[in-house]
Parts: structure tokens; sequence; C-alpha cells
């Protein structure tokens, strides 16, 4: 093949190929695949004999029951309206994606201009607090039903819906027309308001599984569960979901920012994104998830933004990972870039699958409050800084 030709396929291909699998097929030299005459493919770099890697592991991973080309999940966000987006995210190596969230308030109202009544709680619930805002953040009920229509015309990995609200009723009947227009699994987020001082946390929780109860009556498509992290007993909650039918959980719902102004003597809630270096409450939550012994699917959310972060949420029980903040800082490039990482790192440690690695998880079958003793008392440096070797005169000149 001329070198023209080989430089030509080189553009139209090393996207589809090289980002889609993610592996470095020529051991750090190139992305792409080799030739007989130890010419990678695409991009015509010279490899040294024995250098080539044939194909990548497989990270295939399986969320919900649902088989997945990799572990890499697109959280709930506007981002995955635009069906030129979602395709960047698929290329890049995506697994699924999770729709923003279409809110109860918005459902009761679309019902309502439908002749549909009511209950009088889901009645207050749109009267108080619908506005008009949330039908341009996610292109109304309506709208949300088509996009998904669209989307699983035009890209081949799965959609997830995603329901936020704060109480049952009839409005969970939706879920019908979502699985209806083809999708392929429903995320609901269901939270009620955190300042009733008349709301006992076994009420709460009791409400959550008869709304997914209901759900997983109304449809065949596999339900999922995004959780905050405050719930009371987070192993006891889980069990309780999978009995109730629920096929997967997320851990854990970003929550928004309080911002307190001392000028105005008024707070208010922004939302913004999570910071990179908030992994840690992220593995706590899955290893108190799982560690309750169900065999429910765990999606990790919050703070992944590297192939590390995603090596430590699996040890720790997850099966899928959820990234959003990094795609908005970094664009389908953080995608790309997790998923080369994961691949280097099943390779540097003998994984020809991502399975084969996440069924080697530890079991966390001591008792919490044992590791938490030792963590506290087994002999450990002293955090205290040390005083730098370097000293210096009252101008800063070092001495």
């Amino acid at each position: 093949m001329a070198e023209s030709t080989i430089r030509s396929y080189s553009s139209l291909l090393s996207t589809i190929f090289a980002r889609r699998h993610s592996g470095c097929y020529c051991i750090g030299q190139c992305n792409h695949f080799k030739t007989s005459l130890n010419r990678c493919w695409l991009c015509g770099t010279v490899v040294p004999h024995g250098k080539f890697q044939i194909m990548p592991p497989s990270i295939s991973a399986t969320y919900l029951g649902l088989q997945l080309n990799s572990p890499i999940v697109v959280g709930s966000c506007p981002l995955t309206l635009s069906p030129e987006s979602v395709r960047d995210l698929s290329i890049a190596g995506a697994g699924a994606i999770v729709l923003p969230s279409l809110f109860e308030e918005q459902v009761v109202h679309q019902f309502g201009l439908r002749g549909v009544r009511a209950t009088e709680r889901e009645s207050i619930v749109e009267w108080v607090r619908f506005e008009e805002n949330e039908e341009l953040y996610n292109g109304g009920t309506q709208g949300y039903l088509e996009t998904i229509a669209a989307l699983k015309r035009t890209i081949g990995i799965p959609v997830i819906a995603n329901l936020n609200g704060c109480t049952g009723g009839r409005w969970l009947n939706i879920a019908y027309e979502i699985e209806r227009v083809g999708a392929d699994a429903i995320e609901v987020m269901l939270e009620s308001e955190f300042n009733d001082p008349s709301a006992s946390a076994d009420r709460i929780e009791e409400e959550l599984i008869q709304c997914i109860e209901t759900l997983c009556d109304l449809v065949t498509i596999p339900i999922s569960v995004k959780l905050s992290p405050f719930h009371t007993t987070l192993p006891n909650l889980a069990w309780r979901l999978t009995e109730a039918g629920a096929s997967g959980l997320v851990c854990f719902a970003h929550d928004p920012q309080w911002d307190v102004h001392t000028d105005r003597i008024e707070a208010s809630l922004r939302w913004s994104l999570t910071q990179s270096s908030n992994i840690n409450p992220t593995i706590a939550g899955v290893i108190r998830v799982r560690s309750g012994g169900p065999s429910i699917s765990i999606a990790a959310s919050g703070g992944v933004c590297s192939p590390e972060d995603v090596s430590r949420l699996v040890i720790a029980g997850a099966d899928v990972v959820m990234v959003t903040s990094e795609i908005y800082r970094v664009g389908p490039d953080a995608v790309a870039h997790i998923v080369e990482g994961l691949c280097s790192y099943l390779e540097r440690h003998g994984y020809s699958t991502f399975a084969e690695f996440a069924s080697k998880r530890p079991r966390f079958e001591r008792s919490y409050r044992q590791a938490y003793l030792e963590s506290i008392t087994r002999p450990h440096n002293d955090p205290t800084p040390k005083k730098p070797d370097q000293t210096g005169d009252r101008w800063g000149h070092l001495q």
C-alpha cells in the first residue's frame, strides 16, 4: 500500500479505531494497528519487531444487565441531548449515556395539559415549583421522548433516561412512555424535602422503595436508583431496593453547593463541577453498599477524572463509573484518556479482560470498626510538617 494511501486512512480511521478501542497497539509508539511490514496501518509509524500488540484487553462491561463496550458511562447532563455530542462520546469510548433529568414538576404539568388528573400532593408540587426554565433545560416532556427515539436511531450504545422527583404518584407513569420510545433503562432520583422535621428516615426510605416497586411494575426495562450519600444505613437500603426490583444503584447523586452571602445575609444554591480530588467519599460509599452483600449493579459517580480513579472504584466494588464534570472540563478526550489508561493498566497487570480484573477485587468482610481502629492505632509517620532544611534572612535570601 502506498505511503499516501496509508496517510489518508489515518485521517479517516484513527478516531474510529484508536479512540473507540483506545489501546496502545504499538506499546507506546502509536495508538493504531500494525501491518505485515512492521508499520502501523493508520499512522505509518515504523515499529521494531516484537513491539506490536494486535488487540488491547477487552474492556466490555455489564451494567443493569446491559452489555457495554466499556465501563465508562457518561453521567446525567445536558451534553447527552445532542446526537453529535453523543456520537463523539461514543467514538471516544463511552459505554453508555445517561440523559439529563426529566423532572416530576414537568411531567405533572404535561399530564395536566393532557387532562390527566393529578393527586393532591402532585398538584401542590407542580403549582409551587414548575418553571418554564425546566422546559429549556431538557426540551420538555414531549421533547425528551423524541430525543430518546432520535438517539436510538443514530447511536449504538445504551441510552438511559433519568427521572427526578420528590414524591410518588401518577407522574411515574411516564416511565411507560420512556420504555415505549426505546430507552434501554431508567435511572431514578427521588429525594424528599430535607427540611421537613416530621419526615423520619424510615418514612423517606419506605416511600423510595414503594416508588421503585411501582416503576418495576410499569416497565420491563432495568431500573437503577441514584442514591444520596446521607441515607442512614446504605447496605440495608441497597438490600431492600434489590428486593423491590431495582437492577442497579448509583453512588452518588451530585448535590449543589450552598452559597452563603454575607453582604445580603442570605443563602442560595449553586451547581458546580465536582472537584477532581473528590473521589474518596465515592469510594467509601461504594464499599459500604457493596459490603451489604447485594449482587446488584453499582455505578460510581462523583469525582471520576482519571484511569486511576476507575481502577480504585472497581476494586472498591463498582461495576461501571460515571464521568460528567471532567467531560465539561476537557471534552470527549476525557473519556478517551480514561479508556486508554484503563487498557494500559490491564495490560501492565496481566488481565486479558476488564471482567477478569473486576472478579479479583477483595471482599470487604472485616468489621468496619476493626479497620477503623487499626487505621488510627497502627504505627505511622508523624504528619506534622517538617521544618525546611534551608533558612533565609529577613529579606528571603537563602543562607
